[in-house]
């Protein structure tokens, strides 16, 4: 059981490393990194895992872990971390970016011809 839970939290943490570009020394640093890019459903499946992994390093505490559960909250993580595509998400981020810069000249050139006319120049 054991070895097969580093194993799915191994294979998280390659796909969260890949797919969304967040490094960290363990599975809970990630967590942390990702933050709010990550829906709530998977964040909590993310932290079952963790304390998952917390739990089952204990022997006597190791029999607690439902594998039911760890299979499933590992099944929605790969899954939803299957069907991202960090070239689109960066070509999002930069398509906002200037999104927000074209809007801040607009507003400032409005301004400025306002106060233009107002001030009889125009």
């Amino acid at each position: 059981m054991a070895q097969e839970l580093a194993q799915k939290i191994a294979e998280i943490r390659g796909l969260l490393e890949k797919q969304m570009r967040v490094k960290g020394r363990d599975l809970r640093q990630q967590m942390r990194r990702a933050g709010r890019r990550l829906p709530r459903r998977q964040r909590r499946d993310l932290a079952y895992l963790i304390e998952t992994e917390t739990i089952a390093q204990n022997p006597k505490l190791g029999r607690m872990v439902n594998d039911e559960k760890v299979a499933k909250a590992h099944a929605n993580l790969v899954r939803y971390l299957e069907g991202l595509n960090p070239r689109e998400a960066m070509w999002n981020s930069i398509l906002n970016i200037t999104a927000s810069i074209a809007l801040a000249l607009i507003v400032t050139f409005a301004i400025v011809v306002y106060v233009l006319v107002q001030r009889g120049y125009v």
